[in-house]
């Protein structure tokens, strides 16, 4: 009724309510250069730019909403409260952005080359590797060397392939 006719009495005399304005400019000089999620081993590659970039949203993308996390035997005696729930997509990306919050330095070497590291043939790839991190704390100046072995499982949702498990 009566406010919609204001409104278009508005905007005849006006003209266009959305005006043209300068682009935002970038919030990175330069972006992440993500590649196509079409098969596992681009997956890993963007876990390791969103590490090394302290991306959330990299992380995000990688990791599917089925996505589990199966702690070794160490890692449970360590942290038991932490692993009393299913460690699932909502777990890791609290952990994740936390983490990230604090904008650590991380070098990544998520991939030793000699590792077998299947294409995924009918949808599924499970990869049994030895992932290297340097996570440099900025408050600080310390930095902490990690060593890993991790069992992933990369699977092909839709057009996509993802993460889904991590032990």
């Amino acid at each position: 009724g009566h406010a919609a006719a204001l409104v278009l009495v508005t905007l005849a005399t006006t003209g266009c309510l959305f005006e043209p304005r300068a682009a935002e400019a970038p919030t990175t000089e330069n972006p992440i250069e993500y590649l196509p999620r079409t098969e596992p081993r681009n997956v890993w590659e963007n876990c390791r730019l969103a590490l090394e970039n302290t991306d959330g949203t990299g992380w995000d993308n990688a990791v599917h909403e089925s996505f589990l996390y199966e702690p070794d035997s160490q890692t449970l005696s360590q942290y038991p409260s932490a692993f009393a729930n299913p460690w699932t997509k909502v777990q890791e990306m609290d952990f994740i952005t936390d983490w990230f919050a604090n904008q650590p330095q991380i070098q990544a070497v998520l991939l030793d080359e000699e590792i077998s590291t299947p294409d995924g043939s009918g949808g599924r790839a499970e990869w049994d590797i030895i992932y290297f991190l340097n996570v440099t704390d900025r408050q600080t100046g310390s930095t902490t060397r990690y060593r890993a072995r991790a069992t992933l499982v990369f699977e092909l949702k839709g057009s996509y392939w993802y993460l889904t498990y991590w032990r």
